[in-house]
């Protein structure tokens, strides 16, 4: 059995999604489609009876490496060189579909949304200067200078993920319940 969850670099790099005749036709690396494509002829050459379950990218806010703040990224709420982090997901989920594989549709059907992902961002007011705890959406267009600022995102802050990307324990929950529920049935 093996588990394909990719997609969320891939949008904040700029790759195109493409269309899904690049997964069709094997168009090659070029695309998000043409990428699958490689990747699922790779694992059925090295299993062809394998189960192969795919995993969508999930909602993202705002994130801020918690090593190096000057790494930061915006969320899903806004594309990234016009194209919308849901496109990637629906491709995900379409290969799926074509492919009759169980997909984990962690962007649509989790419940893991924009305003459960972090509790908040706390940044400076930028009228007062003073530190404030922004809930999403209201962190929206807040400025936030790695350079100078604290981390946003303390630990009161965890929601379901603790940096606005990656899953925290309560967020791996929600992705593991997922795929042990299509697991069980193979």
């Amino acid at each position: 059995m093996y588990s394909v969850f990719l997609g969320t670099n891939d949008w904040w790099k700029s790759r195109p999604v493409g269309r899904f005749a690049d997964y069709r036709d094997n168009t090659g690396n070029g695309t998000v489609y043409g990428s699958f494509r490689i990747i699922i002829n790779k694992l059925r050459s090295l299993n062809a009876d394998a189960k192969i379950i795919l995993i969508t990218p999930m909602q993202r806010a705002d994130f801020v490496y918690i090593n190096n703040a000057k790494n930061n990224a915006w969320g899903s709420y806004k594309e990234k060189n016009g194209q919308s982090l849901s496109r990637f997901a629906a491709a995900i989920d379409s290969i799926g579909s074509y492919e009759h594989f169980e997909t984990v549709d962690l962007y649509n059907k989790s419940g893991m949304t924009l305003k459960k992902l972090v509790k908040y961002k706390r940044l400076k007011d930028p009228q007062t200067g003073a530190y404030r705890n922004y809930p999403y959406p209201d962190f929206i267009g807040v400025p936030f200078n790695p350079e100078t600022d604290e981390y946003p995102y303390p630990a009161e802050s965890i929601g379901l993920t603790y940096d606005g990307l990656h899953p925290s324990d309560e967020g791996n929950d929600i992705i593991a319940r997922m795929l042990v529920k299509i697991m069980k049935k193979y």
